[in-house]
């Protein structure tokens, strides 16, 4: 039978005034019409709206209002392009956009392909899905992005390229992804069936490969990757173990002409890094703690690694590392453990000995035997059948599990039904299992490096999670405390337990499913399971009401009585709101909903027993996800009976009431995590190097230690190493309006259009507010714009990560972030021409664990908000200088950092740089003196 090459074809773009196709119009049409290598026809027309474009679409395709002025309107061209696209199905890339825009200009597709789909399923890493991006990976020519004909073209060759691959995937995989798509009813199932018509080569399913994926070939291949041979440590006599101390060889791998020198090109040894390395190396010996802050461009991550390496392979102890982000994470078993093998390989160690691994917590790893449940037994919608095909392709390749080498988007909140997170009860441990794998690594290897996350689920659980060790580094740890408060605490949010029960019901839930196994187990199981099955159907069911009462409840208590936006009104349960007559009818609620949930796990206990006493091999996976959802349902009402009638005293409680669809949040957290600290931490015989550019307040860690609860140990503050008062110019406009007060807003955009105009290229502005970088968005978007300087911004153009990419490859570009810009995230291999903090970063007041932790102080102001506040001001300030080499300015627009007699805190906390007070009409000609070379 032909297929698909033997098709014709047609790759369409349309280009419009806006993304709602009810309400915006098609502005240019370009389509090419193919088959297989060979060009067909070619159509390619301007349309006239009968509106005037915005700035932002003429900034974006190019098309100016005289371009579609004199053009035809909609109604001329409609039947050449009906005509055109008759009978043949289109391809677009996201091409339910396309259609949609068609089907309301009266126009019906013949059959869709979607090469976005297309790319998130052949290219499970991505890292990126756009047309741009993935035109400059495969090299397409694309000389024009966002004209019609242009995308057309290069979604053609795009499909192309892309079909090359699926079609080079087992034929099981092929028809897996047939089946998932023809269950959701997508373009990719579709596509699927079209390769397969062509393959005349015959397929036998086996029984191990109905899911595209031999579950044995896969466990013997994780079975092969985590076999780490072990290592013992050289036995010294004790002249040798004096010599071979790992203080006493610090000299000769940091200094001048040490090994890293020799190792690695392009290094210079700093003074700061070779004490921090002493300072460990000695803490590590010695058996104590250690406190270090080491300023921007010590490098840090070398200064530690390499006396914990030294350690791990000459003593036997076992290091962990743990960072608060993903990318140091990455950095360091990726890049930094390679560095720190050369230099030990050159200084003549034995880096053989090396075992460096790394760590996460469940949620990160896919669990094999979900996600077999879940393509063998759903019926899946658009995205969990996208999901499912991914993870297939994936997982025949992947050697980790890790979620973190997945693109995944929009499929982010699915992962969760297919992660380990759900098989903390896994009936089995034969089977591929990534997770065990990961941990069998760990328990296997002398350095192991986890995430902030993980070393708090530990200390939540008593333990377990990780291997013993006997030296723990936490970088990043000034997150420690706020780490602790997150992963100590609770959010019970009222939509997500809605949907956890809902998957129990119906003919194809998980109570459906349980009982349909268990009956396979005896004559007369399937009576008994049905019962006990629809005896839960009806507990879930009140449970949903009982619980959606409650929640409705408490949402009311938020919004009569709390402060906050529109969009989300928090409330803190104190005392008098406990006292409130409201409050006992909540109360009431609880006891409903509670009764009604801890019914439907005892529900969901009895069932999973039954289909575990089965030995069906096929139920583990719907027993996990059962299991999966009686932990959820577990845990929920835990945490709800202490948030309503058994608080904690040393804990804060507080009501979150969110519009839309997002529900009611209940949540908990400890009031003081110090305690929990100490013990889990630093009362054992472990040392414990703490590390952080910014730890201390006003040189002393006296702060740090209380919230913490560390009292032994040294500590150390090391400064950097570079040259700020050189190449960092610091620039605070006076005249600027407080902020808060009428204007503020204003002035920040004209301080924003001067700053990027006297810049050479990029510029990072920090925000405190979701609320102030949208209105300062929409304020200098369209000016800068016909400027030819792009604004981009976090939430609008994309994560944080993405904005910064943008921000290194794009030419004169300012961008706009939050919270999460203000750390963690850096310009690779680019520097910032300009820094722009629009204010102090003070917590908010009204935050509820801000409020609490305040009133623990006799001036909660000075003694917790303003060293808080400091602590962010120095972390956002480290985005600008992050080499030798770089040169930028730091503007503080929030005046008070010289009006408020609290200023000068800030203003110490700062390395020395050049500093110039001066009016914002006077900014922007001192900007450009400091780029031309011309400043005084």
């Amino acid at each position: 039978m032909p297929g698909i090459h033997e098709d014709i074809l047609i790759a369409l773009d349309l280009e419009t005034t806006g993304i709602n196709s009810s309400t915006d119009h098609i502005i240019e049409v370009g389509a090419v019409k193919f088959k297989g290598d060979e060009q067909v026809d070619t159509l390619s027309l301007l349309v006239n709206p009968q509106r005037k474009l915005s700035n932002f679409i003429i900034g974006l395709t190019g098309i100016t209002q005289s371009d579609v002025d004199s053009a035809p309107d909609w109604i001329d061209v409609k039947a050449e392009v009906a005509d055109f696209i008759s009978g043949v199905p289109i391809i677009g890339h996201n091409v339910g956009f396309d259609a949609s825009f068609l089907r309301s200009h009266g126009v019906k597709p013949d059959g869709l392909y979607d090469t976005m789909s297309m790319a998130e399923i052949a290219l499970p890493a991505g890292p990126e899905y756009s047309l741009g991006r993935l035109s400059q990976r495969f090299e397409f020519f694309h000389d024009n992005p966002h004209r019609a004909l242009s995308d057309a073209l290069a979604t053609r060759d795009l499909f192309l390229h892309l079909l090359g691959i699926i079609e080079g995937f087992d034929r099981a995989v092929i028809e897996q992804i047939k089946l998932l798509g023809e269950k959701a009813n997508t373009p990719l199932g579709a596509l699927a069936a079209r390769i397969i018509a062509g393959d005349d080569s015959p397929f036998l399913p086996t029984s191990d490969s109905l899911t595209g994926i031999d579950p044995k070939e896969l466990g013997a291949r994780l079975r092969s990757a985590s076999k780490i041979p072990s290592v013992e440590p050289h036995k010294y006599d004790q002249d040798e173990k004096d010599a071979q101390k790992v203080s006493g060889v610090v000299d000769d791998i940091f200094g001048v002409g040490g090994a890293l020198e020799k190792s690695l090109p392009g290094f210079e040894s700093r003074p700061e890094q070779g004490e921090m390395a002493k300072a460990v190396s000695d803490a590590i010996e010695s058996g104590e703690h250690l406190i270090v802050e080491a300023g921007t461009g010590v490098g840090k991550s070398l200064a530690y690694l390499v006396p914990s390496v030294l350690t791990a392979i000459r003593s036997g102890k076992k290091v962990i590392i743990s960072t608060n982000t993903i990318n140091l994470q990455e950095q360091l078993i990726g890049k930094d453990v390679a560095i720190t093998s050369a230099a030990l390989s050159e200084y003549g160690d034995s880096v053989d000995k090396i075992r460096a691994t790394q760590l996460k917590g469940r949620a990160n790893y896919v669990c094999f035997k979900r996600w077999q449940n879940a393509v063998l037994t759903t019926d899946p919608n658009d995205l969990e059948s996208k999901l499912l095909s991914k993870l297939l392709v994936w997982m025949r390749d992947t050697e980790t599990g890790d979620r973190s080498e997945l693109a995944l988007g929009r499929l982010t909140s699915l992962f969760g039904r297919f992660s380990a997170q759900g098989a903390i009860m896994c009936p089995s441990n034969e089977g591929p299992c990534f997770l065990r794998k990961a941990r069998n690594q760990a328990n296997a290897s002398n350095v192991v490096i986890i995430n902030h996350a993980l070393l708090m689920s530990d200390i939540a659980m008593g333990g377990g999670l990780l291997p013993d060790h006997d030296v723990l580094v936490v970088d990043e740890a000034h997150h420690l405390e706020s780490a602790a408060t997150n992963h100590l605490g609770f959010s019970v949010n009222q939509f997500q337990l809605e949907n956890e029960l809902r998957q129990l019901t119906g003919n194809r839930g998980i109570l459906a499913k349980l009982a349909s196994s268990i009956s396979k187990g005896a004559v007369n199981a399937l009576d008994v399971s049905t019962n006990i099955a629809a005896q839960a159907t009806e507990a879930v069911e009140a449970a949903v009401q009982n619980s959606s009462i409650m929640f409705d409840m408490a949402a009311k208590i938020s919004a009569e009585m709390a402060t906050g936006s529109q969009q989300q009104t928090e409330l803190r349960i104190t005392d008098s709101v406990r006292r409130q007559p409201s409050w006992s009818d909540l109360e009431i609620a609880w006891e409903n909903a509670n009764t009604r949930l801890l019914e439907v796990s005892a529900y969901l206990a009895e069932l999973c027993e039954q289909a575990s006493a089965t030995k069906d091999s096929s139920a583990e996976g719907l027993v996990l996800d059962a299991y999966a959802v009686k932990d959820t349902i577990e845990s929920s009402a835990t945490s709800l009976r202490e948030a309503i009638p058994e608080p904690q005293y040393d804990c804060v409680y507080w009501l979150r009431g969110q519009s839309g669809n997002r529900g009611t949040n209940i949540n908990g957290a400890p009031l003081d995590v110090s305690k929990k600290l100490n013990q889990a931490l630093f009362e054992g015989d472990k040392s414990v190097i703490l590390t952080g550019a910014t730890i201390a307040y006003e040189k002393s860690f006296e702060r740090y230690r209380n919230s913490i609860g560390l009292e032994t140990g040294s500590d150390l503050v090391l400064g950097s190493p570079y040259d700020y008062k050189k190449n960092t110019l610091i620039a605070v406009p006076e005249d600027m309006p407080p902020p808060g007060e009428p204007g503020f807003a204003n002035a920040t955009a004209d301080v924003l259009i001067d700053i990027a105009r006297s810049s050479a290229g990029r510029v990072l502005v920090l925000f405190t507010s979701i609320s102030a970088l949208d209105n300062a968005r929409k304020a200098i978007a369209s000016v800068l714009g016909k400027e030819g300087i792009r604004v981009i911004a976090q939430g609008a153009d994309g994560s944080p990560a993405r904005i910064m990419r943008m921000l290194t490859e794009e030419g004169k570009t300012i961008a706009l972030g939050t919270s999460s810009l203000w750390e963690g995230v850096d310009l690779q291999g680019a520097s910032l021409d300009a820094l722009v903090m629009a204010r102090l970063p003070f917590p908010v007041p009204s935050d509820p664990i801000v409020a609490a932790r305040s009133e623990l102080f006799e001036d909660g102001f000075s003694e917790y908000s303003i060293p808080e506040a400091v602590q962010r001001f120095r972390q956002g300030f480290g985005r600008l200088i992050r080499s030798r080499t770089d040169r930028g300015v730091f503007v503080i627009l929030d005046n008070r950092i010289v009006t408020k007699q609290y200023g000068v805190k800030f203003q110490r906390a700062l390395p020395r740089c050049t500093v110039r007070r001066v009016s914002t009409e006077r900014l922007f000609p001192l900007l450009e003196s400091w780029r031309d070379g011309t400043f005084e």
